[in-house]
């Protein structure tokens, strides 16, 4: 089997490579083990925001006491729900596929000796390869995986139906998702972070919003907690070693969250040369190319950040590059976190550019000092707006409704190098939450509006 382009990996960078390859001309084969849409279509992103969106329309709900319904969750046809959308989208991605006369190869791709791709019996010729293999959770000793009690994030998502308590291990992203979601489903959450901030590496303003939010809707947050399992017959036990005491903290579920590895192993990069970094991420370019000419690797194989939003990107870049299109990865990827308090990130903090030597400053905006925060009942959260001496945004940080929508706006602002003097002069429709950005900027020259 000959074809211009070979995919490894059906995930959405992936997907992104080869349609794009195909819209440009190229004969293209996707080889995948699982399902078309990988983990952000099947386990992970989709079924994590229908979700979540489901039980903060609830939340909203009872927190609107003009509402006079007593709303609650059946979360057999929530999950069917989901399911049915996770169903929609895939078929439309084949849809696509099929569109595009991209042939689609059941199995397990792997390169051999000879720089083919071979899949079982078969045998895989190409021009250009992507690689889309994506990520897998780690497994640690302290913590680990045995399919009933200890899980990881996707599987315990994916449950038909949940324990009364639920003890979560790491503070990140995937902690804070699940949080929101298991306790709005009326659970007894606790999480368990090592390090002295709830989503290490963030924003410190938005990260202490986000603790006080879950802490209010009932979530337990033990942060600097050294802990491992210690029982898991029954219900699972920790023991957690904290900066002035030791505690055993227990829950009928865990899920781990501390986590994902390269699925780079045993595919045979060796075969073709390409090199990798010391956590066996694929070493790549702007262009998405690898140390041989050849080969493309994109999304979470590829390193840092591990997104879809990343992987998505990086896939058109390839297929773009291998259709003879020049193309780079953006200077700016945002960053989205689903909680009940939605958070959208680009670009630096004020403490990373000081630590850089640069001189800036931080423009912040309330959210309940924008008209639209009050008629949606949802005032908390606040943007704040990283800017240099001469008006360049150097990063973005917000927290409340509309965040990650509202952070794209910042991220192509970003990415055209428009200024602060730039944003002043556009007009943002009223009453809308994106008025948060005209805001920052109007304080950045002139001071308050509202």
């Amino acid at each position: 089997m000959d074809f211009d382009v070979v995919v490894i990996g059906g995930g959405v960078g992936g997907l992104a490579s080869a349609i794009r390859s195909a819209e440009l001309g190229k004969k293209v084969a996707i080889v995948e083990r699982d399902v078309i849409g990988g983990e952000c279509v099947n386990r992970a992103c989709i079924p994590s925001k229908t979700l979540i969106d489901a039980v903060k329309l609830v939340s909203r709900t009872r927190k609107s006491p003009w509402i006079k319904a007593n709303a609650s969750i059946d979360y057999e046809i929530l999950n069917q729900h989901k399911n049915k959308s996770i169903e929609a989208i895939r078929n439309n991605l084949l849809e696509n596929l099929r569109k595009h006369n991209i042939t689609v190869i059941a199995g397990e791709g792997k390169v051999n000796e000879h720089g083919e791709v071979q899949v079982g019996e078969k045998t895989i010729t190409f021009d250009n390869l992507v690689i889309a293999t994506g990520s897998s959770p780690i497994s640690l000793a302290d913590f680990p995986l045995n399919g009933r009690n200890v899980l990881d994030p996707w599987t315990a998502m994916n449950l038909p139906s949940l324990p009364n308590s639920i003890v979560i291990v790491g503070g990140g992203v995937a902690g804070v998702e699940l949080a929101t979601l298991f306790r709005a489903l009326g659970k007894e959450v606790t999480i368990l972070e090592l390090m002295p901030q709830l989503l290490p590496g963030f924003d410190k303003d938005i990260a202490s919003e986000t603790k006080k939010r879950l802490e209010e809707n009932g979530v337990k947050i033990y942060l600097q907690a050294k802990s491992k399992i210690v029982d898991s017959k029954d219900k699972v036990k920790f023991s957690v070693s904290l900066p002035s005491s030791s505690e055993t903290v227990e829950g009928d579920l865990a899920v781990i969250t501390i986590g994902r590895k390269a699925n780079n192993d045993n595919l045979g990069l060796n075969n073709l040369k390409v090199e990798t970094d010391q956590r066996g991420y694929i070493k790549v370019d702007g262009r998405a190319r690898t140390s041989n000419s050849r080969v493309y690797a994109v999304g979470d194989c590829a390193g840092m950040p591990l997104s879809a939003t990343k992987a998505w990107k990086q896939g058109i870049v390839a297929g773009d590059n291998i259709g003879g299109k020049d193309s780079v990865m953006p200077k700016y990827i945002p960053i989205s976190i689903f909680a009940d308090l939605e958070i959208g990130l680009v670009g630096k903090s004020l403490d990373d550019v000081k630590k850089e030597g640069v001189e800036a400053t931080e423009v912040k905006v309330e959210m309940r000092e924008i008209p639209r925060a009050w008629t949606v009942n949802e005032t908390e959260g606040f943007l704040k707006v990283v800017v240099d001496k001469e008006g360049k945004i150097l990063g973005a940080h917000m927290i409340g409704e509309g965040a990650t929508e509202i952070i794209n706006t910042m991220a192509l602002a970003m990415e055209g190098n428009l200024t602060m003097k730039e944003l002043y002069k556009v007009s943002f429709s009223h009453p809308t939450l994106t008025e948060v950005i005209s805001e920052v900027a109007q304080r950045f020259y002139h001071g308050e509006l509202y």
